[in-house]
């Protein structure tokens, strides 16, 4: 039978081992989960034509190094235009390019991270198909997160949670599905997407739509919303009747079966027309070669100058949704 003294003697050692065992640990340990590696390509269909207007947004990714291009689809593919961005951290590179076949253009533009970081804050970088930074999280004048789910469904075998955002005006909703098991350093996702929310991870599926045929039109006539699209909506019916002068006048036309009638077409037609849809096309988890991750083959003229640069990339042809 052990001794008391050797009982002592364990219980002090295992009090010890306890408590190194418990100072060891951090309030929040570290997330030793590899990174991602492999290959995502994203579809994106834009307003009311958008099945015939696909834009393909292809993403090489590993640890230190992401390459993203994207290209027109669907009837806009034999444009053959193109633009894309190289980031590699070991490297303190990052290469811009923008290729556009009918004028022969072939750009390319080199610089640091540091520089191109602070390049983001003080340039604009247009927001045109094709674009080599994506602009999925500009599409909403400011986010505001109305609700998130975690793990709320399984997207190419990938647990994604699901978060909603509206902007300022309440009628324009952006729905996100995004998988924090697709590990990609935060630093590269940043310098990819512009306006990227801190609660989201690599994005899987994004849908931007309008809401305005939620809006009643009795509410739109009578001038109870005070929102954007209801002072547009008071001033269109304004200029069609030149008779109406009080609030009264409004509230008549309130039951007009035709004037209803022709406000649900309208506010269903700019739902449809503002609606863009991105989401996974192709997916593979596998070894990047290294000409994955290399600027396209081409002769690439080399602009030195930032703003001559993006002043070459389109400004416009993102479909109906764009300015």
């Amino acid at each position: 039978m052990p001794s008391s003294k050797s009982l002592l003697s364990s219980f002090i050692f295992i009090s010890i081992l306890f408590l190194s065992c418990n100072s060891s640990k951090t309030p929040k340990e570290e997330d030793t989960r590899p990174y991602f590696e492999g290959e995502i390509k994203l579809s994106e269909t834009r307003g009311l034509y958008g099945a015939l207007t696909k834009v393909h947004t292809t993403y090489y990714i590993s640890e230190n190094k992401i390459k993203r291009e994207q290209k027109w689809g669907g009837v806009y593919s034999v444009l053959d235009n193109y633009a894309g961005i190289i980031i590699d951290l070991e490297k303190d590179s990052v290469t811009m390019y923008y290729a556009d076949k009918f004028s022969n253009v072939r750009n390319k533009h080199t610089l640091s991270i540091e520089k191109y970081k602070s390049y983001l804050v003080t340039k604009t970088i247009p927001n045109g198909i094709p674009s080599p930074v994506d602009h999925t999280f500009e599409l909403l004048p400011e986010y505001k997160l109305i609700h998130q789910v975690k793990d709320s469904t399984v997207i190419q075998s990938f647990t994604s949670d699901f978060t909603r955002y509206h902007d300022d005006s309440d009628f324009l909703n952006q729905d996100v599905f995004d998988s924090k098991d697709i590990k990609v350093k935060r630093e590269l996702l940043e310098m990819i997407f512009m306006n990227l929310p801190e609660e989201i991870n690599f994005p899987l599926k994004s849908e931007s739509k309008l809401t305005f045929s939620e809006i009643s039109n009795d509410s739109i006539i009578k001038g109870k919303q005070t929102k954007a699209l209801d002072q547009f909506a008071r001033k269109l019916l304004r200029k069609k009747d030149s008779t109406i002068k009080k609030e009264s006048d409004l509230e008549k036309l309130a039951k007009n079966k035709w004037l209803n009638f022709g406000l649900q077409i309208l506010k269903k037609g700019v739902d449809l027309n503002i609606h863009v849809t991105t989401e996974v096309s192709e997916f593979s988890v596998r070894a990047l070669l290294d000409v994955d991750v290399s600027m396209p083959s081409g002769d690439f003229v080399d602009v030195l100058d930032f703003d001559d640069f993006i002043n070459d990339l389109p400004t416009g042809g993102g479909g109906d949704f764009d300015d």
